[in-house]
């Protein structure tokens, strides 16, 4: 540090000091929250040598280093926002600059600046805070992101839907929206772009045999970042990941509410969303392990080790999942993306902390009534914005700071969504339903006193709620000065009312939260077969390999290789390293063994009259189907994929994805997905996602078609060179 910013820190603490130290400020000094990092008062943050404090309300000063400025200083009119006071300045202070922050995103009061505009992002701000705070800007936002009366997905890996889906995150704003206004135009406006839109998903990605949903996790979309390395983009696609199934159990839930309020049949919904409840529940468990896996590999029942916080916490939210918050990984600093963290990767979903995920988590411990778990959440949220004078995109893991993340940047609406938040779902207890709005305040100890939020609209009531004390549990509710046992405001409600809230001020015992060590997975081994033997290379820290046949367990090894390795038909094979800890690598890509009369391919323009070239390309625009046949030597099982190209665009984002219908004898079994491959790369050849299919002896028929939900999100551009068709026979 060069001696004027020593100065100008030297100076900052001195007045910093002198402020904390003012007569009268006895209270501030009572500890709200403390570890071995940095302890929280009811007007400041200390983190070893840096300080920020909250003057007041609306002025916060921060020694930090390396920011733009080291003081906040409330600047705008927030009349028109409901209005947080309580008795610990540091909370009041981040309130309003969290406030701030949302109101310079809005343009002409009335939608989000472009760069904000994007389906997840509006989705999980919506979610959090946006849909109570502004739901006019909130919901021309939203429609910004409809085509086609579809909502559409974000561009991704392999240029996006549906090797991402979570666009229907969407919906749950779209939906706490009609829950704030009861709005019914736009309910039933909603409806039928969410319906679309799960239409078209249960066409392409739902897998009628596991009941779950094919694609990306939500969030944790950049391949390597969350990945193993050598998955592609249709590796990426053929998983299941956990946060995936979620929102697209939410997005259900929602279509059948919505549905029910419209007088529609919902049935189908119904049994989908059941289904799926019950295969999140069961098919994402780990042994030894009290969080659920982030994905499940396609191949057989092989669940990814590692943790996900956002698609736990939301599961616990919404009532999906039997686990609780407290079984969820988490760090000295916060709440990680995921745990273990992926040796040598970059830092922005690995390695890192998400306010906007820490901020769901609160509220799943909110949700499980966990004080322990808030006052842990809500120490961590409240530390980065106090400290850093904003709400950072992300920062790390191991020191809590945002240098040397990826893409760092200040005043992320996602994050000062998150924030307001806090004070919303957790603090004040605020839960939307289709009838009524409910309380179930969550108030640490530490945080006792009084909570006011005022200005709060509600349908066409304008609210001041006030709540008095501590607790997990509400022992008297008053609305305009008459008790009620239900804490709840019916939506048909008018003017202006007044909630009076008491905690029931007891300390709940043995409460949990689950405080994991920074830790770091092993490498993922790379798995090759030579001379009847199976080798991968030696990793680190490794104290022994796990080596899956066929998504079983064949043994456990502290070798890098296995011999006399025969089969008589095609098997594959995985390994896993595993460290002293008990950390588990990712899965080595699979090694798929078989004699050569297992495999046949058929050349693509074989199955055309006018043949033109070496390959087929199929378009959007093209009028007929494309028909092949394939010829099988016996009865059985076969599993079919095809080469392809598809240079519309770079493997890491785009819009241009192609998706074909599959049809066997007349009946459809599932679309086939083409990922982009690399801009302008058409003779960069991969296969596609596979299909396992039962063929009889002799001739089988197929047909590949374009159908309405085969179109992606680009909507001209949705072409793909077919080179080979590959069959593959499974059993003798």
């Amino acid at each position: 540090m060069q001696k004027s910013q020593l100065n100008q820190h030297l100076r900052f603490i001195l007045i910093l000091l002198a402020v904390v130290n003012m007569p009268g400020c006895k209270s501030d000094n009572n500890l709200i929250f403390n570890s071995d990092q940095y302890n929280i008062y009811p007007n400041r943050v200390e983190q070893g040598e840096f300080l920020a404090i909250a003057k007041n309300k609306k002025e916060i000063n921060s020694s930090y280093p390396y920011l733009q400025n080291n003081k906040w200083k409330l600047k705008r009119s927030l009349f028109h926002y409901p209005a947080y006071q309580s008795n610990h300045e540091i909370l009041n202070a981040i309130y309003n600059l969290s406030l701030e922050e949302i109101d310079r995103k809005i343009l002409n009061d009335s939608i989000f600046s472009k760069e904000n505009i994007t389906s997840t992002n509006l989705g999980y701000s919506g979610m959090l805070s946006l849909s109570i705070l502004h739901p006019k800007a909130c919901q021309n936002s939203l429609m910004q992101r409809v085509k086609n009366d579809r909502i559409i997905q974000d561009p991704g890996t392999g240029g996006s839907w549906p090797i991402g889906s979570d666009r229907l995150i969407w919906a749950t704003a779209a939906w706490d929206i009609y829950k704030v206004t009861g709005d019914t135009d736009w309910l039933r406006r909603t409806y039928f772009i969410i319906k679309n839109s799960i239409d078209d998903d249960i066409n392409l990605i739902w897998n009628y045999h596991s009941h779950l949903f094919k694609g990306e996790a939500s969030f944790l979309n950049r391949q390597e970042q969350s990945y193993p390395k050598w998955m592609s983009p249709t590796d990426i696609y053929e998983t299941y990941s956990l946060s995936n199934q979620v929102v697209h159990y939410k997005a259900l839930q929602i279509l059948i509410e919505m549905g029910n309020l419209l007088n529609k049949d919902t049935q189908k919904y119904h049994h989908i969303s059941e289904a799926l409840k019950k295969s999140i529940n069961s098919k994402f468990k780990i042994e030894g392990k009290k969080h659920l896996g982030q994905f499940r590999y396609n191949n057989y029942n092989l669940v990814s080790q590692h943790s996900d916080a956002l698609g736990e916490s939301l599961a616990n939210i919404w009532n999906i999942s039997e686990n609780t918050a407290e079984n969820i990984p988490i760090h000295q600093f916060g709440v990680a993306c995921f745990h273990p963290q992926i040796p040598n990767i970059a830092n922005y979903h690995n390695n890192s902390i998400w306010p906007f995920i820490q901020a769901t988590w609160n509220w799943a411990a909110a949700e499980n009534q966990n004080t322990k778990a808030v006052l842990w959440g809500l120490a961590s949220s409240i530390r980065s914005t106090a400290l850093f004078l904003t709400n950072k995109r992300s920062f790390l893991i191991d020191n809590g700071d945002f240098q040397h993340t990826e893409k760092d940047s200040n005043s992320n609406l996602l994050s000062a969504s998150a924030s307001i938040s806090n004070f919303l779902h957790v603090l004040m207890g605020i839960n939307l339903t289709t009838e009524e709005l409910e309380f179930n305040p969550v108030i640490p100890r530490e945080f006792k006193g009084k909570q006011v939020l005022s200005n709060l609209k509600y349908n066409k009531a304008i609210l001041h709620v006030e709540i008095l004390g501590f607790g997990n549990k509400i022992s008297s509710f008053t609305f305009d000065g008459t008790p009620y046992k239900r804490a709840v405001v019916p939506k048909n409600i008018e003017g202006h009312h007044k909630i009076v809230i008491k905690m029931n001020n007891e300390i709940p015992i043995d409460e949990k939260i689950n405080v994991v060590e920074h830790l770091y997975s092993p490498e993922t081994p790379n798995l090759s077969y030579t001379n009847d033997q199976l080798e991968w290379n030696k990793i680190n820290n490794a104290t022994h390999y796990k080596i899956y046949q066929n998504g079983d367990l064949l043994l456990e090894t502290k070798d890098n290789y296995m011999v006399e390795v025969n089969f008589s038909q095609p098997v594959e094979f995985c390994v896993q390293a595993v460290d002293s800890s008990n950390q588990h690598s990712f899965l080595s890509k699979p090694v798929l063994l078989y004699e050569s009369k297992y495999e046949k391919l058929l050349e693509a323009e074989a199955f055309q009259s006018n043949r033109k070239s070496s390959f087929v390309v199929l378009k959007k625009t093209d009028k007929e189907p494309y028909y092949f046949q394939v010829k099988a030597p016996r009865n059985g099982s076969y599993k079919l994929s095809f080469l392809y190209a598809n240079g519309n665009g770079d493997i890491k984002t785009g819009d241009k994805c192609a998706s074909r219908s599959l049809w066997q004898n007349s009946g459809y079994i599932g679309s086939i997905v083409f990922p982009q491959r690399g801009k302008g790369k058409w003779n960069d050849y991969g296969y596609s996602n596979s299909f396992y299919v039962d063929l009889k002896k002799g001739y089988n028929f197929f047909k590949i078609s374009f159908e309405e939900f085969n179109n992606n999100m680009n909507g001209e551009r949705n072409d793909v060179r077919l080179d080979k068709i590959r069959l593959l026979r499974l059993t003798n």
